[in-house]
């Protein structure tokens, strides 16, 4: 009887693997149809990166020679300008108050002082719209007041992607 109560045992396991084991083959075309998916963890959330990439800059420092290379131009009543990282911001009035447009070639003379003045700066965005001439006057005092830069970063970052959305 024991041996009976055994080779049924041993029978009905033999036959459930043997029928776990034919859908094995389905399971494994199942897994070719979901192809594998990278997943980047940033936990730094991309803080390290080229500046106008996204997000923070690394840096803010007030650059007064280069504005003042800048007001030298026959064009420019006023200029500051903040650099980050290999990017410079310049906020500038015009001689010309009720004109608010930067043309192209005063911005390529006010690219050319500030890469003068600085060999590390890529790129120069520069803008005489009033709000961002005082909100840029008013991160110059508040960079040279050495206030906390972390939040000051990401307010800065985030006001230059309203005012330039096409700077990377």
């Amino acid at each position: 009887m024991k041996k009976l109560v055994r080779f049924t045992i041993i029978g009905l396991t033999l036959f459930a693997l043997a029928g776990c084991n034919t859908n094995r083959d389905e399971a494994i075309n199942n897994d070719d149809q979901t192809p594998a998916e990278n997943v980047n963890y940033e936990p730094d959330n991309n803080q390290d990166r080229d500046a106008n990439e996204t997000d923070s800059e690394s840096r803010l420092d007030v650059a007064d020679d280069a504005a003042d290379r800048i007001v030298q131009l026959d064009e420019v009543e006023t200029a500051n300008v903040i650099v980050t990282d290999d990017n410079a911001y310049v906020a500038v009035v015009l001689r010309d108050a009720a004109n608010e447009e930067v043309t192209n070639e005063v911005e390529d003379k006010i690219a050319a002082e500030v890469k003068a003045e600085d060999s590390s700066i890529q790129n120069v965005y520069v803008s005489a719209n009033p709000d961002f001439v005082d909100r840029i006057a008013d991160y110059r005092e508040k960079i040279n007041a050495r206030e906390p830069v972390k939040g000051l970063v990401e307010e800065f970052s985030g006001m230059v992607q309203n005012v330039f959305p096409d700077a990377h």
